[in-house]
């Protein structure tokens, strides 16, 4: 397992198991019922991402179209809190931190 895949896997398990204290790490603030439940919904999606990508072995010329692939899903989901940062100030805050982890989550895949 590469170290990105590793931690994308720890990023998605801590959003899992503890997304009210990433949460207030992150923002100060208590998150509300649907950010715990949007922050688990992710968290699952980045450790099946992370389980896809490391069973897809290492970036050769075989297997890189499955990382290419897994960096255009980090900058749909990096769009999608762009988005939502710009709509809702509530959000801006921990949706503008997403955006900017699922960039460099993208730009370090599509290596």
């Amino acid at each position: 397992m590469k170290k990105l895949e590793l931690c994308r896997g720890l990023l998605g398990v801590c959003q899992l198991i503890r997304p009210q204290l990433l949460y207030r790490t992150v923002t100060g603030t208590t998150p509300s019922p649907g950010a715990v439940v949007l922050m688990r919904v992710l968290g699952a999606r980045h450790v099946v991402q992370a389980l896809l990508l490391a069973g897809a072995g290492p970036t050769t010329q075989g297997v890189k179209t499955w990382h290419r692939c897994g960096a255009l899903v980090d900058l749909a989901h990096a769009a999608t809190m762009v988005a939502l940062a710009c709509g809702d100030r509530r959000w801006r805050r921990p949706a503008g931190i997403d955006a900017a982890l699922a960039l460099a989550f993208s730009a370090l895949e599509a290596r």
